[in-house]
């Protein structure tokens, strides 16, 4: 968390220069990602002081499933992620954490995340789009002589 100051968008979480549980389940272990996300969930158990927090099965269980579903993550978007979990921008916890909850702030936060990816990929396109040599309106030269290959 000490790290997570820097990340204060999901747009800086995504960009940022980090593997996603995918490429350390493929280049360490599953066992390595899956204890990974297992630390964050029992990072969150004892930091927010809860009077029903989850059991070692369940913390194991949910890291089984976030890393099944969400691979794609970045170490980056699990810091940003759980930094918003704990200043509360997902809700009150009612003093209990559980697999299901757990699992809607992932679900809600992957949502946000390829929403703006795809925002961003279509800005991309476009800016790439409007540079092409072929886009009438944007080529000096075909829009000075006037010339057209299909007229």
């Amino acid at each position: 968390m000490r790290h997570g100051g820097r990340l204060t968008t999901i747009d800086k979480a995504i960009n940022a220069p980090a593997p996603t549980l995918g490429t350390l389940q493929r280049e360490k272990s599953k066992d390595f990602a899956i204890g990974l996300t297992m630390g964050w969930l029992v990072y969150l158990n004892d930091i927010l002081n809860l009077n029903k927090p989850m059991t070692e099965d369940q913390i194991e269980l949910c890291a089984i499933e976030v890393n099944e579903t969400y691979y794609t993550l970045k170490i980056s978007d699990l810091t940003f992620l759980f930094k918003k979990i704990i200043s509360g921008s997902y809700g009150e916890f009612y003093e209990s954490l559980t697999i299901p909850k757990v699992l809607s702030f992932f679900r809600e936060y992957f949502e946000e995340r390829c929403q703006l990816a795809e925002q961003q990929s279509l800005r991309t396109h476009n800016d790439d789009k409007s540079h092409s040599e072929f886009n009438y309106s944007k080529n000096i030269k075909r829009v000075l002589t006037g010339s057209t290959r299909y007229k």
